[in-house]
């Protein structure tokens, strides 16, 4: 008997010929997870799916993610920036301050911020821009795994200005609503690097209307920024979360309740002295929530800015309904004065690395931890 001839699939991480779009696919039909290419515009996207959650990965700006859709509702998490859509893979040629280098490009996606957190500065003679480089730098797919219950993705960002490698493992498996992280930031060099590390989300879109942001952090903190009036909360105070004392008039102000959208609140805040490391935008009216659990170990604070119309000017114009929950290894600080701290920054060791896992996915429940129940860790 003649034997048949099989072709073997590639496995080569190049973009289909025939894009396909997430709403062409109804809940349910997708019965093993999936890895796919498509483009949105002018920007090539990497997708990762199954038949409860959507994931859409940008490798060509920080391998940055920017839809995480709940299949079942259609409700995507990630805020997308009015401004600037459709999304730009360049600054404007034009006079660059005030976060313009971040601004330019911000579409309002999950990026990392590597390696002096927030504000632009010198990294031992290297000029850093705001939340850093490896946000707007290309991360090339590594490799592409496809597995019967599981597909896994990873990329690998190289900074330019610094000796650092940034690689991200993405895993998604059959008929789970979590996506697993496993996030390696490697040293080519023969010196101890200190670093703040950050992930970035920006939340946004239908979940957020009557959502609180719950979280078992202890403790809250504002940044003693350099004009006070510039925030709506009193700069510098510590307190018990989640309330705050507003900078005018002193009412406190319950920083886990997401207010409506043009209400013109804003407020920036930092949560530590966790007893756990996880966090929920969670809707009561809905019964549905948006999830983390990340190592507190690595990562014992997290940012969280809230927005709903309080920036009149520059960089939102009064737009925006936004919050962020945003794990890091460090408070909020310049570089300077963070390597003066002690504790505030985690090394990577001189031709070594550091590794750290977390987890994401929408949930019907809003306090965790979820993952490892009874249920099997499924919502």
């Amino acid at each position: 008997m003649a034997k048949r001839k099989v072709k073997k699939r590639s496995r080569t991480a190049k973009p289909s010929a025939r894009p396909r779009t997430l709403q062409s696919r109804g809940i349910g039909q997708v019965s093993r997870p999936v890895v796919r290419w498509t483009r949105e515009g002018e920007r090539r996207l990497l997708v990762l799916e199954n038949d409860r959650v959507s994931v859409s990965v940008w490798p060509d700006m920080g391998a940055a993610i920017v839809a995480i859709v709940d299949r079942a509702s259609g409700i995507d998490i990630m805020w997308r920036n009015p401004y600037l859509q459709p999304a730009r893979l360049r600054v404007l040629d034009q006079p660059m301050r005030s976060g313009s280098d971040l601004y330019d490009v911000m579409d309002g996606c999950w990026y990392v911020s590597l390696p002096q957190g927030f504000f632009a500065g010198d990294y031992f003679g290297a000029p850093i821009g705001t939340h850093g480089e490896l946000r707007s730098l290309p991360w090339p797919v590594e490799k592409i795994e496809r597995r019967a219950r599981r597909v896994s993705v990873t990329f690998v960002g190289r900074s330019i200005r610094t000796p650092l490698v940034y690689r991200r493992e993405l895993i998604l498996e059959s008929g789970s609503p979590w996506l697993v992280w496993r996030e390696t930031l490697e040293n080519r060099s023969a010196m101890d690097l200190p670093v703040a590390w950050l992930q970035h989300p920006t939340f946004g879109g239908p979940l957020l209307d009557g959502a609180r942001l719950l979280t078992p952090a202890r403790t809250v903190r504002v940044f003693q920024a350099d004009d006070p009036k510039a925030l709506q909360l009193q700069a510098g105070y510590v307190g018990t979360w989640p309330h705050v004392p507003e900078r005018e008039g002193g009412a406190m102000r319950d920083c886990s309740i997401v207010p409506p959208a043009g209400t013109g609140k804003d407020h920036s805040v930092q949560l530590t002295d966790f007893k756990a490391g996880w966090g929920c935008i969670w809707n009561e009216r809905r019964g549905l929530g948006f999830a983390m659990e990340w190592d507190l170990e690595m990562f014992p604070w997290a940012w969280s800015w809230n927005c709903a119309g309080g920036h009149s000017q520059y960089p939102l114009w009064g737009e925006g309904h936004i919050i962020t929950l945003q794990p890091s290894t460090s408070p909020v600080g310049r570089f300077p004065d963070l390597l003066r701290e002690p504790g505030a920054l985690r090394t990577v060791p001189a031709k070594g690395s550091i590794t750290t896992e977390m987890a994401t996915g929408f949930v019907t429940r809003g306090e965790g931890p979820w993952r490892g129940a009874a249920t099997g860790g499924a919502r």
